[in-house]
């Protein structure tokens, strides 16, 4: 199947999940009997015009989001995000923490002038090794921000994190190779703006790209908490190393991003499950 007709599905299938929550009444449900307020990470990766690009999200339409998040209070930071997961803040239903993978120039130039205008408290997570590169991969159809434009984003209240040192899975790493580019990343982040790197998102932050040897090759480099890409919302007392994230893509429209944020797409989290395990059974019956 060509790559589009893949995307066409996939954004049907996630509309189909998302639509079903809202339809079956369960987001109301657990909004009148949940016990604990439920926070999510929305994850983001570019900005501009790329239609048909699920990686990248219009500015506009960016713009209408944090607009919708900002006058609802739901906008959080990643302090609240850890104090409320070590149970020492409560924060609103469905509370929101913004992050922003990979470092690409859109950041700068197109996120940057929205999370101005409506003081959202986000967190940008860059590959160390790949700063200021020109485009490296269909994943990374721009070139990425400078050390200068990072420092741009950080005066203007967005935190930078460690998206690893050059971008590539920790799981398929040896125990060595993945602390070396836990601390590599967070040393030379850290030196090259001048604050502490306190988070960690895995690069992809598929089931197949973490693991508790990796959980563990995070906290031994200094890291106080990490994000994968496993869908759900965090709740108090999950361990802060392995957090998950919704992702937002593009073209999905307003209606779709307000129910994502309201816990629509948690239940996206069994296809993150089954994809790696369909995968891996496909490896195994082509080796034998």
């Amino acid at each position: 199947m060509a790559t589009s007709a893949r995307q066409r599905v996939k954004r049907v299938a996630r509309q189909g999940v998302a639509m079903a929550s809202w339809a079956s009444g369960s987001l109301a449900v657990r909004a009148l009997l949940g016990t604990r307020p439920r926070v999510r990470a929305l994850t983001y990766h570019r900005f501009g015009d790329a239609p048909g690009d699920p990686w990248c999200v219009a500015t506009a339409d960016f713009a209408v989001q944090m607009r919708w998040l900002a006058e609802r209070g739901l906008l959080v930071s990643l302090d609240a995000v850890r104090d409320y997961d070590a149970g020492g803040t409560s924060l609103p239903h469905d509370s929101v923490l913004v992050t922003i993978d990979d470092g690409c120039r859109s950041l700068v130039e197109e996120a940057l002038p929205v999370l101005r205008e409506f003081a959202v408290p986000a967190v940008a997570y860059v590959s160390a090794g790949l700063v200021g590169a020109a485009a490296v991969a269909a994943d990374h159809a721009e070139p990425f921000a400078t050390w200068d434009e990072l420092a741009k984003a950080q005066e203007s209240g967005v935190e930078i994190g460690s998206h690893a040192f050059d971008h590539r899975s920790l799981a398929r790493m040896s125990d060595a190779e993945a602390l070396d580019q836990a601390v590599r990343s967070r040393e030379e982040i850290g030196a090259r703006l001048g604050t502490p790197v306190r988070s960690f998102a895995y690069p992809f932050g598929t089931r197949a790209d973490f693991d508790a040897r990796t959980n563990r090759a995070l906290a031994d480099a200094g890291y106080e908490i990490a994000f994968h890409s496993v869908h759900g919302s965090i709740r108090p007392g999950m361990a802060p190393i392995g957090l998950p994230r919704v992702k937002v893509e593009g073209g999905e429209g307003q209606r779709i991003f307000e129910l994502t944020s309201r816990g629509a797409m948690d239940a996206w989290r069994a296809v993150d499950e089954l994809v790696p395990r369909l995968a891996r059974a496909r490896r195994e019956t082509h080796a034998r």
